[in-house]
């Protein structure tokens, strides 16, 4: 059986979101209590430069540092030093003994609601997934294991275990008091979790819907890399509701719809997420499985 040992809370992966970084403001200050009797929790700021810039980053992802792959973007970029810094302050090793579990809190400009992202389907994330979406009917949960764990590039990777919680829709730096419930509220259903697995009790679990990754979808550019389409009225705002084959994804600016032909149904999210401006994607595809406890 896993027991988590320690909760590591990071916020300000990402500058410009604020929710996450007013909940370690909160944990700070004890009004927001994140302590349970089987581990030892804390939370810290990450990107003290681009929080304090008010931006996403300085130079480079914060979030794409961490794979086991060097990303030689710009190879000694501010974050690219600060991921080295942060994973040797702040992971324990597995060696000693222990299992550190580190909760990244993100916010989105898509109409996501509170999602869970969970980088593994391991029994470990899947139960989780199923505690959190007892305690939170309306929570998303999202697998995006299609990548190893050494191979993935998500700060939440640096430790042995780690899920993000994602959740808006909220203007980056803006902060808005719904939001920061739904994120409070999951974070307190993760903690919750890793209490009753550590203490064995987790008899009750049923299975569930859960939403697995499957693709990007890029804008079309014209001959001067402008944006040849934009996401398509019908889908947009949301998230995680079905698409069916035939159905658009996209229009362009001409009129003419975009449609997805090869699957019977696919579940959009992260749509127009502005964060994705820069690399031109309009949105996430996933598809719907059910998830079995066993």
């Amino acid at each position: 059986m896993i027991k988590i040992n320690n909760v590591l809370i990071l916020a300000g992966t990402h500058g410009n979101e604020l929710s996450g970084i007013y909940i370690d403001k909160l944990i700070r200050e004890n009004v927001y209590n994140v302590q349970r009797s089987t581990f030892t929790s804390s939370s810290k700021l990450v990107n003290l430069k681009a929080i304090e810039c008010a931006t996403r980053y300085i130079e480079t992802d914060l979030n794409r540092e961490f794979s086991s792959k060097e990303n030689d973007e710009i190879a000694n970029s501010h974050e690219k030093l600060l991921s080295h810094k942060f994973i040797a302050e702040n992971v324990q090793q597995d060696d000693q003994g222990n299992n550190q579990l580190l909760i990244d809190l993100h916010n989105t400009t898509s109409n996501m609601g509170a999602t869970l992202i969970l980088l593994s389907n391991d029994p470990f994330y899947k139960k989780m997934g199923a505690y959190v979406k007892q305690q939170m009917p309306e929570a998303n949960i999202l697998f995006e294991d299609e990548k190893s764990w050494e191979k993935q590039a998500y700060l939440c990777t640096a430790a042995k275990f780690g899920v993000m919680i994602e959740v808006g829709a909220q203007a980056h730096g803006s902060l808005q008091h719904s939001t920061l419930l739904l994120m409070q509220k999951m974070l307190s259903a993760v903690l919750d979790y890793v209490e009753q697995s550590n203490l064995n009790e987790l008899d009750s679990l049923k299975d569930y819907d859960a939403f697995y990754f499957t693709e990007e979808v890029a804008i079309p550019l014209d001959q001067d890399g402008l944006r040849n389409a934009m996401v398509h009225p019908a889908i947009c705002g949301k998230d995680f509701e079905v698409v069916k084959q035939g159905e658009p994804l996209l229009i362009t600016l001409q009129g003419e719809e975009i449609v997805r032909v090869d699957a019977p149904e696919t579940y959009p999210h992260f749509i127009n997420e502005s964060a994705y401006c820069k690399k031109h994607i309009a949105m996430a595809l996933a598809d719907k499985r059910l998830v079995v406890i066993e």
